[in-house]
């Protein structure tokens, strides 16, 4: 039986009986390329675990802040939030068995090419 735990950058389609691959897919975040891939995963049935750095510009700025606190000077919320980001991003490439960076044509992909220069360091 096929299931599915989807969260906003976690999504899973497995058998309760293999081995499940964690993929971890980096880079723009101005298209739907995503939930394509997860789309073709979940019709193909595919032990695989989709995660990915949080897509969205707002949470991501201010997740430090918001977990650590508010402060009163903005001027450190962008460095907490890189931080928290950084742990978060490191350990799902670490924790994953693959990692598909794609670059968009739009954007400078500073986060991209760290992620898989990053990925290409632990081999």
């Amino acid at each position: 039986m096929l299931r599915s735990i989807a969260t906003s950058s976690t999504r899973r389609f497995a058998s309760s009986a293999e081995k499940v691959w964690q993929v971890y897919l980096s880079g723009e975040i101005h298209s739907d390329w995503r939930e394509v891939i997860a789309k073709g995963v979940e019709s193909k049935q595919l032990p695989v675990q989709l995660v990915s750095p949080n897509t969205s510009h707002e949470d991501s700025d201010d997740c430090g802040a918001i977990i650590l606190g508010m402060e009163e000077k903005r001027t450190n919320w962008d460095k907490i939030g890189a931080g928290m980001n950084n742990i978060r991003t490191k350990n799902l490439i670490e924790e994953s068995d693959i990692v598909v960076v794609r670059f968009g044509e739009k954007y400078r992909q500073w986060n991209a090419a760290f992620d898989a220069g990053y990925a290409a360091a632990l081999g």
